[in-house]
C-alpha cells in the first residue's frame, strides 16, 4: 500500500505534514506550500539566511514553481540530479518507516493515523530531526567532492 505526503521538519522538529490526494502537479504544489510552509516558516522563525530543501521532481522546477519561489522571495537549494542522498527528509521518511512497521497499516486510513502518529509524536523522529539538519554543511560538501554524485548519506 502506498501512499504520498508532504511534510517538512526544520531543526525545531517535524512540521506540517499532509496527505496528498492524487498526482502532484505544479498547481497544488503551488497551493500546498502556500497553505501549509508560509506558515511553518513562520512558525520557525527563519531569517533571511533559510533555505529551503526539494527535489527536482517536475512539479517542483516548473517555470510556476521558479515564479513563485522567486515572488515569495524563498531561497532553494540548489539541486544537483544525480544525488538524492542529499535529501535528509528521505531518511527521516527510513527512520518512520521503521517506527510504521511495528504498526497496524492494513488499510490506508490506518496507515495514514500511523504515520501521522509517528510524525507528531515519536521521539526519535523529533531528535532526527536536529541531527539532519546539523549534517547538512557535511552533505553538501560531500556532493561537492563527489561532482554531484552519490555520498554515503
Amino acid at each position: 500500500m502506498k501512499k504520498m505526503f508532504w511534510g517538512c521538519f526544520s531543526h525545531s522538529g517535524p512540521g506540517t505534514l499532509v496527505p496528498v490526494e492524487g498526482m502532484m502537479n505544479s498547481e497544488k504544489y503551488k497551493a500546498m506550500l502556500e497553505e501549509h510552509l508560509v506558515r511553518e516558516l513562520e512558525k520557525v522563525q527563519v531569517n533571511d539566511d533559510a533555505i529551503f530543501q526539494q527535489d527536482s521532481a517536475p512539479c517542483h522546477v516548473s517555470k510556476t514553481m521558479v515564479k513563485y519561489f522567486k515572488d515569495k522571495k524563498i531561497t532553494i537549494l540548489d539541486w544537483p540530479g544525480n544525488s538524492p542522498d542529499l535529501n535528509p527528509i528521505e531518511n527521516l521518511w527510513a527512520i518512520c518507516k521503521v517506527r510504521l512497521q511495528k504498526m497496524d497499516c492494513t488499510t490506508t486510513i490506518k496507515m495514514v493515523e500511523a504515520v501521522i502518529q509517528v510524525w507528531f509524536r515519536d521521539e526519535t523522529v523529533k531528535n532526527n530531526c536536529k541531527n539532519l539538519i546539523d549534517s547538512m554543511p557535511r552533505r553538501v560538501q560531500a556532493v561537492i567532492k563527489a561532482k554531484g554524485g552519490h555520498i554515503s548519506y
